[in-house]
């Protein structure tokens, strides 16, 4: 029997998409034209964020510039979480111009390896420059809508949580993908768009709910994706559809009842907005950078 044959008897998943999803993380750096202004441990805040929705993360290392090693990061190392890719610079690459690009860098190796499973993390506690960028991309909000653990909750608990609650934990993610499959197709009306918003709604509805149950503190976060689509040139009637879910976002009701019942009155929306595209890769559906940004206290 060939072993192609073989490994699709003895797994269960060969052939199929993988749901292993990875996140490029990094310290908080600060670039001013060529000059880095300020850098950080890892914050711990997104840190948590991360490793609640994603199941690997990877913290690229580098020749200019060493940065700042934690106990938590240590902790994710040592439990097969997170590792270090390293990327060396030696032809004196300006330096806003390597730290702008390690993460790509990464992305683009890492995709070469495992096609569509990666992306990198972004936001203010990342890498953040102030060279002008131009938006050529598309961003997907959640707003108010994805709980996430409070920056001193333990890592080991988040684990057990995320062993505990996978099935919704997958059911957010790929819904959420889903959503971004149609935002990106371009569609000609709002059915199935509103259809995939309805199923996301529902997805951030349950896990509101299930953190609930958790005896840490739990922060209500917007979530931003971006993919490798320019709204602005839409065609058809779609080119109407995204003009105006810029302006207008649609309501995630499900998930505002659901923080109500939690004690908080606020409204939860789906948006989209311009933002950076990265054509280096050809994933112009699935999203290649997320960030979370921390509302309120949910718990």
């Amino acid at each position: 029997m060939g072993q192609a044959k073989q490994r699709k008897l003895d797994d269960p998943h060969y052939g199929k998409p993988s749901k292993m999803r990875g996140l490029i993380i990094s310290n908080p750096l600060k670039l001013k034209g060529s000059t880095i202004v300020s850098s950080e441990p890892i914050d711990s805040q997104d840190l948590r964020s991360s490793l609640m929705y994603w199941d690997r993360l990877a913290l690229p290392q580098n020749n200019r510039f060493e940065l700042m090693s934690d106990p938590d990061t240590n902790y994710l190392e040592s439990a097969g979480i997170l590792y270090k890719p390293h990327f060396d610079d030696y032809e004196h690459t300006i330096i806003e111009d390597f730290f702008l690009n390690v993460q790509f860098m990464t992305l683009e190796a890492l995709e070469k390896k495992e096609k569509g499973v990666w992306s990198v993390s972004g936001g203010r506690n990342s890498i953040v420059s102030d060279t002008p960028q131009k938006n050529n991309g598309t961003m997907i909000q959640l707003l108010n809508s994805v709980p996430v653990p409070g920056e001193d909750v333990p890592l080991a608990e988040i684990l057990e949580f995320k062993a505990r609650r996978r099935d919704e934990l997958l059911r957010f993610r790929e819904h959420f993908e889903c959503l971004s499959d149609r935002v990106t197709a371009a569609p000609d009306s709002m059915d199935a768009l509103e259809k995939a918003v309805k199923e996301v709604d529902l997805a951030c509805s349950d896990l509101i709910k299930i953190t609930r149950e958790w005896q840490y503190p739990v922060k209500l976060a917007n979530s931003h994706a971006s993919v490798n689509f320019d709204i602005t040139k839409a065609a058809g009637a779609a080119t109407a559809m995204y003009a105006f879910l810029e302006k207008t976002p649609l309501s995630l009701s499900t998930t505002s009842s659901s923080i109500a019942a939690a004690g908080a009155a606020l409204l939860s929306q789906f948006k989209l907005g311009g933002d950076l595209a990265f054509q280096r890769i050809k994933r112009p559906s699935s999203p290649y950078k997320y960030a979370y940004f921390v509302q309120r206290d949910l718990l």
